[in-house]
C-alpha cells in the first residue's frame, strides 16, 4: 500500500533516486531530487555530474534537507555554484547523520569548463568525523556531458576515482552512464541512469526520470529505479518545484519498501529562473535616447573596445520582446534618436507596430520629438506629452549646400572625371549652387518621403494628411496644441506615468529591469544562427573602425570580408544578413566587398538589408546578396562612380608661397599630383579609366538584377532613389527591414518557422588604433598601415567639416560615393 501511495502522488523529474535506498557511505552525501546525469547542470551537480557546472551563468546556492526512514537518518547540504573567466566553478558542505552509521561531515570542491555542446568536470570530495579513518579519505569524480542537439544529452561519470581506502573504509570505483532525451521541447525531459561499481556492469542499477513543466514557474516530475538482479529493491521518488526569478522550493517524496525519505531544496539564485507570472504579465520602459547613446566610453572606444552597434543591438531587442509571452507592455521614452535618419525611422516604427501585433499594448511619452520622432511614436497605441515637451513637428526639409565659391576665393581648382549627369558628389567642392539634376533628385525624394509621412501618420492617427499638414503650420506646437489637433492623447505630468500605465495594462506589474531571454538558459546544445554582417559608414579598405567621439564611421573591406569568411565556414551560421548603412567610397574596396558577398552566397544563403542609406558603394556591396530588401525612405542606388582631385598651386603657391618644380619622364606621370590642374590629355585618361570603371559597375548591376544593361544604365547615371522608387525599378527585391531580412535568410535557409535562432554580429568597427594591426586572411593590399599627412591641407578638411562635405569627397582617388550628403529634417 506504501508503494501505491507514492506512485499517486503527483509526478516531476530530476533523480538520483537510487541513492534513496544506499549504504550510508561517505561518497554517497545527501539524496538529491529527482534528477540524472545527464540532466543536471545547477550547483547540485557537484553531487552527481561535476560537468554540470559548466552550464550555470550566473551565482546560485541550494540548500537540502533530507528526512530518511529508510536508513532513520538526516541530511543536510549547502552547494554553491558560479561562472568566473569562462569555468564553472562550485563548492559544497553536507552533513549525515544517523543511527546505523556514524555521522561524517562531507566537503567538496569542483570546476568544469567547455561550450553549451560539451562540458568536462571535476570534483574533489573531503570527509571528516568521529572516525578517525574518514579524517584521512578524500575521492576524486570526473564527468562529462555532451549536449550536441536540442533534444539530446549524454553523460558519462567515474566516481571515487581513486578508489580511497582508510583502514576499515573502503570506497569502490563508480560509473554512471546518463542519456536524456528532449522529445518536444523544453518542458519536458526524459532521463536513463545505468549505475554500478567497477567489475559489476551486469549488477549495476537502472534509474528513469520523467520531468514536466506543466506552468511557467511549476516543475513537477519522478523517478524509478530499480535493479536487473536480486538484492536491488525498487525505489520510488515524486517531487514539486515552484520557481519564482530568484527563488526557488522543492519538496520531494520517495522510499523502498522499507521506508520513506523526504528531500526539501531551497535555491537563491543571481540568474533569472523561469518564474511563475503576475496575471497582468510585465510592462517595461524603453528610453530610445538611451538605448541608442551606446555605452562604451571614449577611451575605451578609442583603445578598439566597443559594444554592439547600438541600433543593431535596439533591433533585436525589439524583435525577441514581441515574442516574449512574459511582456504585455512597453513604454517609449522618447527624447532624442540619435544615428537616426528616416530608413531607421520607418523600421522602428514597424517594430512598434509588431509589438501591438503580437499583443502588447504600446504607449509613447514625448519629452520631445521631431517629425522622425513623431513618425515612430505615432504607430502606439497612445501617445502622449509632458507639458514642455519640444515639438518641432514641422514638416521636411532638405538643404543643399555648395562650397564652390569658398574654393574659389581660396584658389582652389579641382579636377573631376565622371560619369552620370545626377553623379553630382564633386559639386559641393565646385559649384557655387545646385545644379538642375542636383535638385531634381532632392525634389523627387522629398515628395516620396512626404507621402510616405502622411500616409503612415494617417493610418495610425485615422487624421487626413491635411490634419498633419495644419500641425506643420504652427511651427512649434505646444503640447496642448497637439493634443487640440488629435495627435496626442493626452498631455501629462510624470506623476500620472503610473495610472496612465495601468490604464493601458490592467494588472501589468511594471519592471524597469526587463530584458528578452534574461531567463535561466534551459534548452541544450546550441541555436542554429544568422550572422549579420554590418557595412556601416563610409567604405574604405583596411579594418572597420569608429572614432572615438563616434562623428565618423570606416565600413572596411578587410573587416568586412574576414566577417564574411567567417560566417561562410561556422558550420552554426545557416544564413548571412548583410546589413548595408554607407553612402559608399573607394570604389575597390566596394568592389572587394561585393565579391566576398558573391563567394558566401555559393555556399550559405546571404540577404542584403539596407538602412537609412545603400548608395552607390553601398549598393555595390549589397547587390551581390541572393535577395535585396530596403525601407521605403532609405536612399538607394546612385549607380556610378568619379574621380576627384585638387589643384592646390593657386592657394598654396600664390597665397602661401610654397613652389614646386616637376621633372617627368612621362606624359601623364603628373595626372594625380594635386599641385596643377589636370592638361586635356590627363583629363581624357582619367574620364576613360571612370568609364571603363562605371562599365563594370552597371554589368554587375544588370547581371545580378537580371536586367538590360540598358535599363540599368536608365537608373543608373549617378542617380538617387528612395527605396520604394528603387523597388519599382527593380533595383530591389522588396521592402523591408532587418527582421524581414532575418526570416527570409531563414526561409532560404529551410528553418523551419518554430526554431529558436540566434542572430549574431560578425564584423563590427573598434577603435582607431585598434586598426593597426589589419586582420588576418585578407588581401595585405587592403591592411591599414599608418596613414600618410594628408594630401588636403588641414584648413581645408576644417572647412569641409562645418560645411557637412564627407572628408573622403576631398581624398583624390576614384569614388564610388552618393552624390551629395542628403539630411532630411
Amino acid at each position: 500500500m506504501r508503494l501505491l501511495a507514492l506512485l499517486l502522488l503527483p509526478s516531476l523529474a530530476l533523480a538520483q533516486t537510487g541513492a534513496i535506498d544506499s549504504a550510508q557511505q561517505p561518497s554517497r552525501g545527501v539524496t538529491l531530487p529527482p534528477t540524472g546525469a545527464a540532466l543536471v547542470d545547477e550547483a547540485t551537480s557537484l553531487s552527481l555530474n561535476p560537468a554540470g557546472l559548466g552550464y550555470v551563468s550566473g551565482s546560485q546556492l541550494f540548500y537540502l534537507h533530507e528526512r530518511n526512514l529508510v536508513r532513520d537518518g538526516v541530511g543536510d547540504g549547502v552547494f554553491l555554484a558560479t561562472r568566473l573567466l569562462g569555468l564553472g566553478l562550485g563548492g559544497a558542505m553536507e552533513w549525515v547523520r544517523g543511527h546505523a552509521e556514524p555521522d561524517y561531515r562531507k566537503t567538496s570542491l569542483g570546476l568544469s569548463l567547455g561550450s553549451r555542446t560539451l562540458q568536462l568536470g571535476g570534483a574533489w570530495h573531503g570527509f571528516s568525523s568521529d572516525d578517525d579513518d574518514l579524517d584521512d579519505l578524500s575521492s576524486f569524480d570526473l564527468g562529462l556531458t555532451a549536449r550536441p542537439a536540442r533534444g539530446l544529452s549524454l553523460a558519462a561519470v567515474v566516481k571515487d576515482l581513486n578508489a580511497p581506502e582508510e583502514g576499515e573504509v573502503k570506497l569502490e570505483r563508480q560509473y554512471n552512464l546518463g542519456l536524456g532525451l528532449r522529445p518536444l521541447d523544453e518542458r519536458y525531459t526524459l532521463g536513463v541512469d545505468w549505475l554500478f561499481s567497477e567489475g559489476a556492469f551486469r549488477q549495476g542499477r537502472a534509474t528513469y526520470t520523467l520531468n514536466a513543466e506543466v506552468i511557467p514557474g511549476v516543475r513537477l516530475g519522478a523517478g524509478v529505479s530499480h535493479g536487473f538482479v536480486s538484492g536491488v529493491p525498487l525505489a520510488l521518488q515524486v517531487a514539486a518545484t515552484v520557481d519564482t526569478s530568484g527563488l526557488g522550493l522543492t519538496y520531494a517524496a520517495g522510499g523502498t519498501e522499507d521506508g520513506t525519505d523526504h528531500v526539501v531544496a531551497l535555491r537563491l539564485s543571481s540568474e533569472s529562473y523561469r518564474s511563475l507570472r503576475p496575471p497582468g504579465g510585465v510592462v517595461t520602459m524603453l528610453d530610445l535616447n538611451d538605448v541608442l547613446a551606446g555605452g562604451t566610453s571614449s577611451l575605451l572606444a578609442l583603445l578598439g573596445a566597443r559594444d554592439t552597434d547600438p541600433y543593431l543591438r535596439l533591433t533585436r531587442w525589439l524583435d525577441l520582446a514581441a515574442k516574449d509571452e512574459r511582456l504585455t507592455g512597453v513604454v517609449l521614452k522618447m527624447e532624442g534618436l540619435p544615428g537616426v535618419d528616416w530608413g531607421k525611422a520607418e523600421e522602428l516604427r514597424q517594430a512598434v507596430l509588431r509589438l501591438r501585433a503580437s499583443g502588447k499594448r504600446v504607449m509613447a511619452v514625448l519629452l520631445s520629438a521631431d517629425d522622425r520622432g513623431y513618425f515612430i511614436a505615432s504607430a502606439a497605441d497612445r501617445v502622449y506629452a509632458v507639458p514642455e515637451a519640444m515639438l518641432p513637428i514641422n514638416g521636411l526639409v532638405a538643404h543643399l549646400q555648395t562650397v564652390g565659391g569658398t574654393m574659389q576665393k581660396l584658389g582652389v581648382r579641382w579636377d573631376v572625371a565622371r560619369v552620370g549627369q545626377y553623379k553630382t558628389a564633386p559639386e559641393q567642392l565646385t559649384q557655387t549652387e545646385p545644379s538642375d539634376a542636383w535638385r531634381e533628385t532632392v525634389n523627387a525624394y522629398l515628395d516620396t518621403q512626404v507621402a510616405w509621412y502622411e500616409k503612415g501618420v494617417a493610418e495610425s492617427r485615422k487624421h487626413p494628411p491635411e490634419r498633419l499638414r495644419e500641425l506643420w503650420a504652427t511651427g512649434l506646437a505646444t503640447a496642448k496644441q497637439a493634443h487640440a489637433l488629435g495627435f496626442l492623447d493626452g498631455v501629462i505630468l510624470p506623476t500620472e506615468l503610473d495610472a496612465k500605465v495601468k490604464e493601458l495594462v490592467p494588472g501589468g506589474r511594471f519592471k524597469t529591469t526587463y530584458a528578452p531571454r534574461d531567463e535561466r538558459e534551459g534548452r541544450w546544445g546550441r541555436r542554429r544562427r544568422v550572422a549579420v554582417v554590418p557595412v556601416l559608414g563610409t567604405i574604405s579598405g583596411g579594418r572597420s573602425r569608429e572614432d572615438p567621439l563616434g562623428f565618423s564611421q570606416i565600413a572596411g573591406a578587410e573587416t568586412v570580408i574576414r566577417a564574411l569568411e567567417q560566417a561562410q565556414d561556422d558550420a552554426s551560421v545557416v544564413a548571412i544578413v548583410i546589413r548595408v548603412d554607407s553612402g559608399g567610397g573607394d570604389v575597390l574596396a566596394s568592389h572587394l566587398m561585393y565579391q566576398a558577398v558573391l563567394e558566401a552566397a555559393k555556399h550559405k544563403p546571404v540577404i542584403a538589408s539596407m538602412g537609412d542609406v545603400a548608395a552607390s558603394g553601398g549598393y555595390y556591396a549589397a547587390m551581390g546578396a541572393h535577395e535585396v530588401l530596403a525601407l521605403a525612405p532609405t536612399i538607394t542606388g546612385s549607380i556610378g562612380v568619379f574621380y576627384i582631385k585638387p589643384a592646390l598651386q593657386e592657394l598654396l603657391g600664390g597665397v602661401l608661397g610654397i613652389g614646386q618644380e616637376t621633372i617627368a619622364r612621362a606624359p601623364l606621370a603628373n595626372m594625380f599630383d594635386t599641385w596643377s590642374p589636370w592638361t586635356p590629355e590627363e583629363q581624357k585618361a582619367a574620364q576613360a579609366w571612370v568609364d571603363a570603371s562605371y562599365d563594370v559597375f552597371i554589368t554587375e548591376v544588370a547581371a545580378r538584377r537580371k536586367l538590360d544593361k540598358a535599363q540599368v544604365d536608365a537608373v543608373a547615371r549617378g542617380r538617387v532613389w528612395s527605396g520604394q522608387d528603387a523597388l519599382a525599378r527593380g533595383l530591389v527585391d522588396r521592402l523591408g527591414g532587418l527582421p524581414e531580412a532575418v526570416e527570409a535568410a531563414r526561409k532560404r535557409a529551410g528553418v523551419a518557422p518554430d526554431e529558436d535562432l540566434d542572430v549574431v554580429i560578425l564584423g563590427e568597427a573598434r577603435g582607431f588604433f585598434s586598426g593597426l594591426g589589419g586582420e588576418p586572411g585578407v588581401q595585405a593590399a587592403l591592411s591599414l598601415l599608418p596613414e600618410p599627412p594628408p594630401a588636403i591641407p588641414e584648413p581645408l578638411r576644417a572647412l569641409a567639416r562645418s560645411a557637412g562635405v564627407n572628408l573622403e569627397l576631398l581624398q583624390p582617388g576614384m569614388k564610388a560615393m552618393m552624390p551629395f550628403t542628403l539630411t532630411v529634417d
